[in-house]
């Protein structure tokens, strides 16, 4: 085998193991994906949250779903006392809980927990959870966010 045949062989070994250990140092250090309740928010999600004014001061948050693999924020689904929001930066798509008529869930095998919210004004909202990532959670949390939220449930 030709020297600078050895040599382009040795320089793609080394990037790819550069890539890998880079990879696996990123996974390491990047937050854990998945729905979270509460009190188990990552500190990115309550700053962005915060910075991008996504729950109104008089509400909680209940649940958060960041759908991006880099786990950055732009694009999440989040349920507060009051709203289920979905937010794919620049949008945000609003559902007040009160207006919510139906919630439908479902479990696809590839595509994994699909919640629809359908409101009393037509709009809908779909919210994909990947696979082993807590939509059960999610769904949970929003079905009772929903039952306490609704007027005929107040005393």
């Amino acid at each position: 085998m030709p020297s600078s045949l050895k040599t382009a062989l040795l320089v793609i070994g080394s990037l790819i193991g550069l890539a890998i250990v880079a990879l696996i140092i990123w996974l390491v250090t990047s937050p854990e994906p998945g729905v979270k309740l509460v009190n188990e928010m990552d500190e990115y999600a309550l700053t962005y949250l915060d910075e991008h004014n996504l729950v109104n001061a008089d509400e909680r948050l209940v649940a958060y779903y960041d759908v991006t693999v880099s786990m950055n924020g732009t694009e999440a689904a989040i349920l507060t006392t009051k709203r289920v929001l979905y937010h794919k930066r620049p949008r945000t798509t609003v559902i007040p809980l009160e207006e919510v008529v139906d919630l439908k869930h479902s479990y696809e095998s590839l595509i994994g927990d699909v919640i629809v919210v359908k409101s009393g004004s037509g709009e809908s909202m779909k919210i994909e959870i990947a696979p082993f990532n807590g939509g059960e959670v999610f769904y949970d949390a929003l079905q009772n966010a929903w039952e306490r939220a609704r007027p005929e449930q107040r005393p």
